[in-house]
């Protein structure tokens, strides 16, 4: 009888032509190599398929069908899966090869925990890093080096602090809380972390191992304007749960769905320049910080495209270019000014 993996690592695909490779190969370099990997064709219409089919190493496990979302993908997987922990994987992202190692040491160690997940840094579509910019960030820590998660760290207006793509768990344990639920077709991880920190321990570790790549077909981009709506229903069912001993989805009541889109028409504050791009701050600075050169010249172009007669726009392309050194001189240097013209 062929042994059982101990781990299982569980990585559905849809469409992951450009990056596939990448993500298949960091995870068949491990160093910990007692693992299957599960991949889960979702109905892809690109040549992911044929790229799955180059790979002839006896860990690989790929299944093909058709599109059925995340959540439907996942639990597809796990009915096959044979270790006993599971390892999500995104198919477009990145692993340091001690990445598995760490955290199958740590439940092995750890029996009081359901799952251990880490930091990871953002990783641009050229495969340049950001390393500045983390999730968790390092604030979140404090200089610890492990953080138990807590319910209060899910919040509507902010990401959780697990990054799904670093997830492992106990794989009985996932199966016998019901897996992912569809219902969430976005944050359907958070939903199942919620349900788990409710019997658990879920620990976050202060380490960096994991590189999330940013590219237009991100599924965080893709569903930006859903994610709000799933977080508040996700806080509100685990109290809920937590209250009465069940939400909605349980007691066989429909979920709402999230509201219809509002895509906002071009102000002629743009066509003008006087519109101040604020929600492009965060990215822009996260290809600075990752030297992509190509990204930042694109972003910022557009920034100066709609805002170049706004003040705010030229110190937004100029800081991060400048880097914090010269920020914080500029900043003591005004409030010495400042101090001199203010006598008390």
């Amino acid at each position: 009888m062929e042994p059982l993996p101990t781990l299982s690592v569980l990585m559905p695909v849809y469409n992951g032509r450009d990056y596939l490779r990448p993500a298949i190969d960091g995870i068949l370099a491990q160093t910990f190599s007692d693992f299957e990997l599960i991949i889960v064709n979702d109905g892809s219409t690109d040549d992911s398929e044929t790229i799955i089919k180059e790979y002839h190493d006896p860990r690989i496990v790929a299944i093909t069908q058709k599109n059925q979302g995340v959540a439907r993908s996942l639990n597809n997987g796990l009915d096959i899966a044979r270790g006993k922990y599971v390892r999500r994987h995104d198919a477009d992202d990145i692993s340091t090869p001690d990445s598995f190692q760490i955290q199958v040491d740590f439940l092995e160690s750890h029996p009081e925990y359901v799952m251990v997940c880490n930091q990871e840094a953002f990783m641009t579509a050229s495969g340049k890093i950001a390393w500045k910019y983390r999730v968790p960030n390092n604030n979140f820590f404090r200089g610890r080096a492990m953080v138990d998660l807590d319910f209060t760290h899910f919040n509507i207006h902010r990401s959780s602090p697990v990054v799904h793509g670093t997830a492992c768990f106990r794989r009985e344990e996932v199966i016998r809380l019901g897996k992912y639920r569809t219902e969430f077709t976005v944050s359907e991880d958070n939903d199942l972390w919620l349900r788990l920190l409710e019997n658990y321990k879920i620990a976050v570790l202060n380490q960096c191992n994991y590189f999330m790549r940013l590219h237009g077909a991100s599924a965080t981009q893709r569903h930006a304007g859903k994610i709000q709506h799933f977080r508040q229903l996700l806080i509100d069912y685990s109290l809920q749960r937590r209250e009465t001993g069940s939400d909605p989805i349980m007691r066989g009541e429909p979920v709402p769905p999230p509201p219809v889109a509002v895509h906002e028409k071009q102000t002629s504050m743009a066509v003008s320049g006087r519109h101040f791009r604020e929600d492009l701050r965060y990215l822009y600075g996260l290809m600075v910080d990752a030297k992509d050169w190509p990204q930042i010249k694109k972003i910022g172009g557009e920034m100066l495209h709609d805002g170049w007669k706004d003040g705010r726009t030229w110190k937004m392309l100029l800081f991060p270019l400048l880097g914090d050194p010269f920020v914080k001189s500029g900043v003591a240097l005004k409030s010495v000014f400042r101090s001199k013209s203010n006598p008390t």
